[in-house]
C-alpha cells in the first residue's frame, strides 16, 4: 500500500525557483493552489503583474490532493441553500459555483490542459432510508429552480449504479471529474507562459502594509491576496472564521471493464452518499476506482494522521459491502486537510484596515475556489462586490468567538457542523 497522494505519481515535483531577490508588481498572491491560480490567470489576461509566492509547490494543499469531483454541491447542496437563504438568493449563490464550475471546463478545453478530464453526471445517494427527504428535498429543488435532473425510487437505482443497497438518487448533468493537481501544475506552467512571477519553496515569514517579507528577500505590490485556505491562520489572520476538516482518498489497483461495469452498468459517475460524513466514489484515469470519506473522529482531529492502512480497509469495506462481487484492491491512501468556515460557505473579502488586502479561504470544492480566485480579481480590477456580504469573513456564525475560545477550535467546528447539517 502506498500512503502517499495518487495524483503525485503522475508528474515528477520539485519545488522550483524560489524567491532570492526583491520583486514588486500590481499584485502579489500568497498561495499557489487554485484560489490563487485563477485570480493570476484573470489579473494577468488583464493585464496586471502578478507575483505568486507558494510555501511548497503548486498544488500542494487542498487543491492537488482532492478527489477531482467538479460539481457545484461541495458541502452544500442546493435545498439547504433554498430553505436558509430563500429561491432568489440560494439561484444566484447558485449559479457563483456554477460559474466556477464552468470557469474550469473553458480553462481545460481552450487550453487542452491534460488532467484526465472526464464528463461524469453527479449521482447523489440515500445510504439509508431515512435519508429519502434528504434526496428528493434536492430533486425538488433542482426543478423549482429549473435545473435538469431525474430522480431514481430504489427500484430503479440498479440500472444505473450496480447495487440495491441505496434508497433514493438524484443525478443530474454538466459536472465532471479530473485530476486536481494535473490541472493546477499545468495551469502553473500556462501562467508562466503569461509573464506570472512564481515562486515556489517560498513561505511568507512576515507581513506589512504592501509588502511580503521572505526568508531571502520582499515582494511590494499594490494589492495582496492571501489564497492560503487552512494555512491563513498561521499567518495571523481570520483564526476564528477558518477551520479545518480531514478527509481521505484510497485509489484501487486496475479495474476489468467487466468490473467497471458491476459499479457503474451504463455509465461512469460522481457518487456521494448522504450520511454527515459521506462516502463518495468515481472511476478516474487507468480504470482505478477513486473512494473518499472519513469518520467522525479524524474529520475534526486537528493532525493530519500518517498511517492510513485503515483506513484504505473501510473504504474497501464500504464499497464491497455494495458490490460483493467486486474483487477490490487499494493501492493508494492519502489524507487531506481542507479550510472550512462554520457555516460552509466560503470566506472572502478584504482586510477592514487594509482595504487592498484580501483573503481567500474554506472554499470547500475546486469550483468555489475557482470562482472566488475570479471574483477576487475581478474586485481589484473592476470594484466588483455583489457577494461580499455573502462570504463576508466578518459574517455571524452560530458559535462566539469567546465560546470557541473556551471549547477550542475542533469542537467549535463539531457543534457548528451539526447544527448546519442535522438541526
Amino acid at each position: 500500500m502506498f500512503q502517499s497522494v495518487y495524483w503525485y505519481s503522475k508528474k515528477n515535483i520539485t519545488p522550483q525557483n524560489p524567491l532570492s531577490s526583491d520583486q514588486s508588481a500590481d499584485v502579489a498572491i500568497v498561495g499557489g493552489g487554485l484560489a490563487g491560480l485563477t485570480a493570476a490567470q484573470i489579473l494577468s489576461e488583464a493585464g496586471k503583474s502578478v507575483v505568486i509566492l507558494e510555501q511548497a509547490f503548486c498544488g500542494a494543499g487542498a487543491s492537488g490532493k482532492n478527489s477531482g469531483f467538479i460539481t457545484p454541491d461541495s458541502e452544500i447542496p442546493l435545498r439547504e441553500l433554498i430553505e436558509t437563504k430563500g429561491d432568489a438568493e440560494a439561484r444566484r449563490v447558485w449559479e457563483f459555483v456554477v460559474g466556477g464550475v464552468h470557469h474550469l471546463r473553458t480553462t481545460i478545453e481552450d487550453n487542452s490542459i491534460d488532467c484526465d478530464y472526464q464528463v461524469q453526471d453527479s449521482l447523489y445517494i440515500a445510504k439509508k432510508k431515512r435519508h429519502i427527504p434528504l434526496i428528493h428535498g434536492e430533486y425538488e429543488a433542482r426543478n423549482k429552480l429549473g435545473y435538469k435532473s431525474k430522480l431514481y425510487k430504489k427500484n430503479e437505482i440498479p440500472k444505473v449504479l450496480g447495487t440495491d443497497t441505496y434508497y433514493e438518487a438524484v443525478r443530474y448533468p454538466d459536472t465532471f471529474g479530473m485530476n486536481p493537481f494535473m490541472y493546477c501544475q499545468n495551469l502553473k506552467r500556462i501562467l508562466e507562459s503569461r509573464q506570472v512571477k512564481i515562486f515556489e519553496n517560498t513561505p511568507v515569514t512576515h507581513i506589512a502594509p504592501n509588502e511580503l517579507r521572505t526568508e531571502k528577500a520582499a515582494v511590494r505590490a499594490k494589492h495582496i491576496i492571501f489564497c492560503g485556505d487552512r494555512f491563513i491562520p498561521q499567518l495571523g489572520k481570520l483564526n476564528y472564521q477558518i477551520y479545518q476538516a480531514q478527509t481521505f482518498l484510497s485509489v484501487s489497483k486496475t479495474l476489468s471493464e467487466e468490473q467497471i461495469h458491476m459499479i457503474f452498468p451504463e455509465e461512469n459517475m460522481l457518487v456521494w452518499d448522504s450520511d454527515l460524513i459521506y462516502h463518495y466514489f468515481r472511476i478516474i484515469e487507468g480504470n482505478r476506482l477513486l473512494v473518499g470519506g472519513s469518520n467522525m473522529f479524524y474529520t475534526y482531529l486537528p493532525m493530519e494522521k500518517k498511517n492510513n492502512d485503515d483506513i484504505a480497509r473501510s473504504h474497501r469495506d464500504y464499497i464491497v459491502k455494495r458490490f460483493p462481487k467486486l474483487d477490490l484492491q487499494m493501492e493508494y491512501v492519502w489524507p487531506g486537510m481542507l479550510g472550512v468556515s462554520q457555516d460552509f460557505l466560503p470566506i472572502c473579502g478584504s482586510d477592514p484596515a487594509v482595504p487592498n488586502t484580501f483573503y481567500i479561504g474554506a472554499a470547500s470544492g475546486m469550483p468555489w475556489a475557482a470562482a472566488l480566485g475570479r471574483y477576487t480579481a475581478e474586485k481589484i480590477l473592476s470594484g466588483r462586490d455583489d457577494f461580499d456580504a455573502e462570504f463576508s469573513p466578518y459574517r455571524h456564525f452560530t458559535i462566539h468567538p469567546w465560546l470557541q475560545k473556551i471549547m477550542g477550535k475542533p469542537a467549535a467546528f463539531a457543534i457548528a457542523h451539526g447544527i448546519k447539517k442535522l438541526l
